[in-house]
């Protein structure tokens, strides 16, 4: 014993110390037992218990998961439409994330030589922009659309600076969101914004034809259509219409007289739960003919039963019944897939050079105490590198958990008047999952409604 503790006193064990200290911080994934719970009570759809739940475990975020907290706050306090909340926690996470756009030099030196746990969260690259998404429409369910737009443009914008900063032919699949196109072209219509709308309108069914359709299979939905010819009737863009009608040649739509009669209803339909973020390893040979394990994530897509839902409404006016389904406009799921896909390279690159930087260190610093100490005291110090080297050697599996798998969206025309409804959330097979009643409201002519729903089974 007396032995290896003078060997622990030798300058060369400093090379290994990172490592040693990595071991011991980082060796235990981050507790995230409370998500189970978390998952069962928005299940359940009692979304305040789920924030109580968030707000009681704040503890047990480390200080570099500050972002994460905010971000399951932000979006729990969304479904439970508490909406000035959820923008003031989504609002810190954004602060947050984007001061870390600028990293220190120290850290960043931690993260090559233990991982990427070392430093503090920043978000994946599509979840900076979901930040801006969920903040429009939470100014959407608070009725302030001029904020909604103000949100709903950061999120073309954060994706035009997160990609600048990758060179030609690196650069993500995930450049442009459809959907949040589709809801300023939306808003822009209730403002009167005609031929902004018209804009977002051609920009959604683009992105949707050619990006989307491609990379997620997400087809542009007809009502996109219908709003775009609408919008183009509005400003007398005839040639325009007669371009997108060869395109779509079963879609019709409203004169701009008529839509002013009658009232749009849109149900924005939350489903599933987003991927989850786990480890994978594999063999990298070293020049010498070592052989170290790299770990690096990857995201897995979850099942859940819920493929679409087919909502309802009876006119407490007329006593008229219309029934429609929600439509797949947003695959979070699949961008973050290829989001993480995209960087894949550059993260796989960083884990082989930081595995050597380990290897060599540990390597130099053995040589040096067997030359000093012997030959013991050099298999000591390289047992004790290489287990310290595997401890630290962890793939950073930190992501917005709570995001929903897919946003559905349904549009229905409606005389103005009082409804209620429900809406049933089906399986493949046309089996019904659940129910929820929609209360009753009332709409106006020229007036659009939005209602929101969240199911995770």
């Amino acid at each position: 014993m007396n032995f290896i503790w003078q060997i622990t006193k030798r300058k060369y064990l400093l090379f290994l110390l990172p490592l040693l200290s990595g071991a011991l911080i980082f060796s235990c994934a981050p507790k995230v037992k409370h998500y189970t719970l978390i998952n069962q009570h928005l299940a359940n759809q009692n979304y305040n218990l789920a924030l109580k739940v968030i707000k009681d475990n704040k503890g047990s975020y480390a200080k570099r998961n500050a972002a994460l907290y905010y971000l399951e706050e932000g979006i729990i306090s969304h479904f439970a439409s508490r909406y000035k909340e959820s923008n003031q926690s989504l609002s810190k996470a954004e602060s947050i994330m984007d001061e870390l756009f600028t990293r220190s030099i120290s850290k960043q030196a931690a993260s090559f030589m233990i991982n990427d746990n070392t430093i503090p969260y920043r978000g994946e690259d599509f979840e900076n922009a979901m930040v801006n998404m969920f903040m429009a429409l939470n100014y959407v369910g608070l009725g302030l659309n001029e904020d909604a737009l103000v949100e709903a443009r950061k999120v073309d914008n954060k994706l035009n600076i997160i990609n600048s900063r990758y060179a030609e032919g690196k650069k993500n699949v995930y450049k442009e969101d459809a959907f949040i196109r589709f809801l300023m072209g939306v808003l822009y219509e209730v403002d009167g914004e005609n031929n902004d709308a018209f804009i977002s309108y051609r920009k959604a069914e683009e992105i949707y034809r050619t990006d989307y359709l491609k990379n997620y299979g997400v087809s542009p939905p007809a009502f996109l259509i219908e709003n775009l010819l609408s919008s183009a009737k509005t400003m007398d863009f005839n040639e325009e219409i007669k371009e997108i009608k060869s395109q779509y040649t079963n879609v019709d739509f409203m004169s701009p007289a008529e839509k002013r009669e009658i009232a749009e209803i849109y149900c924005i339909h939350y489903n599933g739960l987003g991927p989850a973020k786990m480890e994978k390893r594999w063999v990298v040979p070293l020049p010498d003919g070592y052989v170290v394990k790299v770990a690096f994530p990857e995201f897995k897509k979850r099942y859940y039963q819920i493929t679409r839902g087919v909502i309802t409404l009876k006119s407490l006016t007329s006593g008229s019944s219309y029934r429609f389904p929600t439509i797949l406009m947003e695959d979070i799921s699949s961008i973050a897939v290829k989001n993480l896909e995209n960087r894949m390279g550059r993260i796989k690159a960083k884990a082989i050079a930081r595995a050597t930087t380990k290897y060599l260190a540990t390597k130099g610093a053995s040589r040096l105490a067997k030359e000093r100490e012997g030959n013991l005291a050099g298999l000591l110090v390289q047992v004790a590198g290489n287990v310290a080297a595997a401890a630290t050697e962890q793939a950073d599996i930190r992501h917005w958990r709570l995001l929903p798998d897919e946003i559905r969206v349904g549009k229905i025309i409606v005389p103005p008047g009082e409804y209620e409804g429900e809406i049933n959330f089906l399986n493949t097979d046309g089996s019904t999952i659940s129910s929820k009643r929609i209360e009753p409201f009332t709409i106006g002519g020229g007036e659009k409604r939005f209602l929101t729903f969240r199911t995770l089974n």
